[in-house]
């Protein structure tokens, strides 16, 4: 969870500011690494033949993958969208373009009629390219709009295998912790109860101010969107982790 932080209303303007520059540059980062590692992110990997493909080549665990990403499908889709399904095999092909989707939720805070979509930007969700998002999925839910199943079931497919993916790599999690992105996977039971999320963590520290600050700004703005605040002073307090590794192993 963010941790919350007071600040005054003055501060805000340049806080954002530089937050802003601080995501630009590390968004534009990450998104040079999650297109070099894409080829280790085929979605072939975890569903094999069970998914539409030009190979035909058999990939072991796929049927107990599929198995497992068919039982969370019919039980999100369900429980959290109220709508019903049954997936076919193969399963259409899932394009391997991997996209970055900042990471959002919704909260209500007093004074506001509707509640606000939080965004931060120091993390982001880690997907298969889809034309249905996180973002336009809260969107919806805040202005509760009907779910449809032709926008929900592909988003729903994708997240599971991006899922399953991350499960049973954890040389990849790895990875992008040597890059300096903490993945962990995340739910939003407001919004979309247990699917999973793959979520990349900046090491650069982000907060919230206090809501009665956000719900003042928003009142003011008429707007339904806040982006949280990097921490500009934990920034002086991060650690090289690498360092901090090799003197415990000297210690």
């Amino acid at each position: 969870m963010t941790p919350v932080r007071e600040i005054q209303f003055e501060e805000l303007s340049g806080l954002r500011d530089k937050s802003q520059k601080i995501s630009s540059l590390l968004s534009e980062d990450l998104r040079a690494y999650v297109n070099a590692l894409t080829v280790l992110c085929a979605p072939r990997k975890v569903l094999g033949e069970y998914m539409q493909s030009a190979s035909r080549d058999k990939v072991v665990g796929a049927e107990k993958n599929f198995s497992l990403l068919e039982e969370r499908y019919k039980s999100v889709m369900r429980d959290s969208f109220g709508l019903t399904g049954k997936l076919s095999t193969p399963l259409p092909a899932i394009h391997n373009k991997l996209v970055l989707t900042p990471w959002s939720y919704a909260k209500s805070l007093s004074g506001v009629s509707t509640p606000l979509m939080f965004s931060t930007p120091v993390r982001w969700v880690l997907g298969y390219d889809c034309s249905y998002d996180l973002r336009s999925l809260i969107t919806d839910r805040i202005a509760g709009e009907e779910m449809r199943y032709e926008e929900v079931s592909p988003f729903v497919i994708r997240a599971l295998a991006i899922w399953l993916l991350f499960e049973q790599n954890a040389e990849l999690q790895r990875l992008f912790a040597g890059l300096g992105y903490k993945v962990s996977i995340e739910t939003l039971p407001d919004i979309s109860g247990d699917l999973p999320y793959v979520v990349l963590t900046s090491v650069v520290p982000a907060f919230c101010p206090q809501d009665a600050l956000v719900s003042m700004v928003s009142q003011l703005s008429g707007g339904s969107t806040f982006e949280e605040l990097v921490d500009i002073d934990g920034i002086e307090q991060m650690t090289f982790e690498l360092k901090q590794r090799l003197q415990g192993v000297l210690a």
